[in-house]
Order: C-alpha cells, then sequence, then structure tokens
C-alpha cells in the first residue's frame, strides 16, 4: 500500500524551519550590535539634526556591518540607517499571530529615543529599564514574541515601556487591525491575545529611507529574500487571517515584484468584482507600465459647519492587492496621498466590500 503524505505537516515543518532561522538570524545579529563599543555618545535629550543621518556612520564603529553589509553598502541607504539604534526587525509571533502587518523600517533615528539607544552620556552603559537592558539580559526574541508594545496593559515589571514611542503607534493601529481579522476570522478571535506579527523590511532605524527601487533589484534583492520575504510568507500561512497588510507606496506591486517570486498583480481583477455605492472607483491605469491601483473617495460630513460648500471632506485611499494564486499569500497594501496613515473607522464598510471581492479571486 502507498504511503500517504500530509501535505500540511510538510508544509509546517518548512514554515517552522523558516521561522526558527529568522529569529536565530536576528537575535544574532542583535547580540553582535549589543558587543560594540560606542565611539561618540551622544546626549539623548539632543535632537540630531535631520541634515546629519551621516553622522552615526562617522561617529560609530558597527562591526555588524558584516551580518547586513548588503544595507550599509548601498549608496543610496546607507546614509539613512541609524546603527546607534538597537534594531527592530520584528514585533510578535510568525508562528502564531492574528494577522500579518508589513513595515518599511523602525523610525525613532532622530529623537534618538532612549529605549533604543545606546550610548547615552556614560559611553558604554545601558539605560536602566530599557528595552536595551531587557535584550541584553535575555534575548530581543524573548522581548518581542508577546508583543508586549500591542497590549493595553503591560506586565508587571514592564511598565517602563509605556513611554517607548512605538507603543502609542501600535496602538493606534489596534482597531483597524480588529477590524480587519474580525472581518476574515470573525468576532471570537481576540487581537489582544493573538497579536499580529509585524515584521520590517529593513530592521535597522532610520529617520527617513527612500523610497529606492533600485536598491531592492540589485544588492538588496537576495538579502531581502532570505531575511524578509521567505519569514513573511511562512507567517502568513501561519496567520488566523491569511494575511498581510502594508502601509506605504513603498510596498506597490513594482516594488514588491522584485523580491516576492510568483506574485501576481490582482488588483483590478479584484476592482472588476466591487460594487460599493457612494464610493467613485477610477478606470484602469491608462499607463501600461504604472502600478494597477484602486483610488477610492470617501465623503465625510462635518455637521458643525453650516456652509454647504465645506460640508464635505475628501479623504483619499490608495490600494494594492497581490496574491499568489497556487499558495494563498495574500498582501494588501494601501495608503493615503502624503502620508503612511492607518485607514479612519470611515473606510470600514468600502475594505469589507474589498475583503470579500479578494475572496473570490
Amino acid at each position: 500500500m502507498e504511503k500517504s503524505i500530509d501535505i500540511n505537516t510538510n508544509k509546517n515543518n518548512n514554515n517552522d524551519s523558516i521561522t526558527k532561522s529568522f529569529i536565530e538570524y536576528w537575535d544574532n545579529v542583535i547580540n553582535i550590535w549589543l558587543g560594540q563599543p560606542v565611539q561618540d555618545a551622544i546626549d539623548v535629550k539632543r535632537p540630531l539634526d535631520s541634515k546629519k543621518e551621516s553622522y552615526y556612520k562617522e561617529n560609530f564603529f558597527v562591526k555588524i556591518e558584516t551580518e547586513q553589509k548588503p544595507f550599509f553598502n548601498n549608496h543610496s541607504l546607507n546614509k539613512l540607517l541609524c546603527p546607534a539604534h538597537l534594531p527592530e526587525p520584528y514585533w510578535g509571533d510568525p508562528d502564531n499571530c492574528s494577522i500579518v502587518v508589513v513595515d518599511y523600517n523602525p523610525a525613532g533615528g532622530i529623537d534618538m529615543n532612549p529605549h533604543t539607544y545606546k550610548g547615552t552620556l556614560g559611553g558604554n552603559q545601558f539605560p536602566p529599564n530599557t528595552i536595551i537592558d531587557f535584550v541584553k539580559n535575555n534575548s530581543y526574541s524573548e522581548l518581542a514574541k508577546e508583543f508586549p508594545i500591542w497590549k493595553e496593559n503591560l506586565k508587571n515589571g514592564m511598565e517602563w515601556l509605556s513611554s517607548y514611542g512605538g507603543r502609542k503607534w501600535w496602538l493606534q493601529k489596534k482597531e483597524w487591525i480588529k477590524h480587519l481579522v474580525e472581518h476574515l476570522v470573525g468576532e471570537d478571535i481576540d487581537v489582544e491575545k493573538i497579536p499580529p506579527f509585524a515584521v520590517e523590511l529593513c530592521g535597522w532605524h532610520s529617520p527617513n529611507w527612500p523610497d529606492n527601487t533600485n536598491a531592492f533589484e540589485n544588492d538588496l534583492k537576495d538579502t531581502i529574500k532570505t531575511h524578509f520575504a521567505q519569514p513573511l510568507l511562512a507567517a502568513i500561512e501561519n496567520s488566523k487571517s491569511e494575511l498581510a497588510v502594508c502601509i506605504g507606496a513603498q510596498f506597490k506591486p513594482s516594488i514588491l515584484s522584485a523580491f516576492l517570486d510568483g506574485f501576481n498583480d490582482i488588483t483590478n481583477d479584484v476592482f472588476k468584482l466591487l460594487s460599493y455605492k457612494d464610493i467613485s472607483y477610477p478606470d484602469n491605469p491608462k499607463n501600461k507600465n504604472q502600478d494597477s491601483s484602486i483610488s477610492i473617495c470617501v465623503e465625510i460630513n462635518n455637521n458643525n459647519n453650516n456652509n454647504n460648500n465645506n460640508n464635505n471632506i475628501k479623504r483619499y485611499y490608495r490600494i494594492y492587492n497581490i496574491v499568489n494564486k497556487n499558495v494563498n499569500h495574500i498582501i494588501l497594501n494601501t495608503f493615503a496621498p502624503g502620508g503612511n496613515h492607518h485607514p479612519s473607522k470611515n473606510f470600514e464598510d468600502f475594505e469589507n466590500d474589498l475583503l470579500e471581492a479578494i475572496k473570490k479571486i
């Protein structure tokens, strides 16, 4: 009798290997970072001039370039990365998450956040009760797994995280993420207990990282595939929602396709299935070389203003959808022109319609 093969078991074993390798890789990178000498301490209370990002490069000796040299050796990016800050490559558990959230890179390079900055006042001393102090005594993966900055209430002994700037940013995303997860999975899932898995395209802090497609397509391509793309795909399969969401023009289809093999841009296919009233949809792009997109305008009534000409406030929302039909990986990207803010509640009805259309592809 021919032995049957459990395809799901094989898939899970492969994902386990990928996520284990991903976690071990970044624990090793961060351990190397923790051991680096600080050549010149900076007062964390003094903001860094945004025009002097290269200051980091000139004043800090960073052996970590051996591990992450494609990023630091890329001329377009190296002056914008902040090796003086603890890397934050991910938050959450890639093996058990409600949804996957993809970001460009951790911000915070300009404000010298004391929770991620190493050389405060005493040079090599770590600030007390900070992310750095915890990671030094434990590991980054131990801190990140439970996604503590996502939780409404911090555990006893971790109250110091309440002053971490990234916590506020994540708490602002909670209602939007909760809405997406509940629509896809059902209201019985609690995103407080099963947080997202959030992964950064570049795990290094930066005040501003440019939209540089050439950097992805050339010397960064293999590094991103190994240390970002493969773990991302494994996390999507492991997530309850089987969905990844991104915010920002940096994740438009033409860039994602540089390191996500086999993905098809299905935005126009989704567009044809939408029939949401009171929202206008544009024609398909006339230029075939442009990224296919769905642009939507929601009119929000301002009841406090009696002037009919100013009664409506228009907000614009662009969405990019990519799906690999073979394994049903779905990535949904959205952003508003001029910013990388998450959608407000005014877009919830449209997003429900959008998610239903994506399911039908």
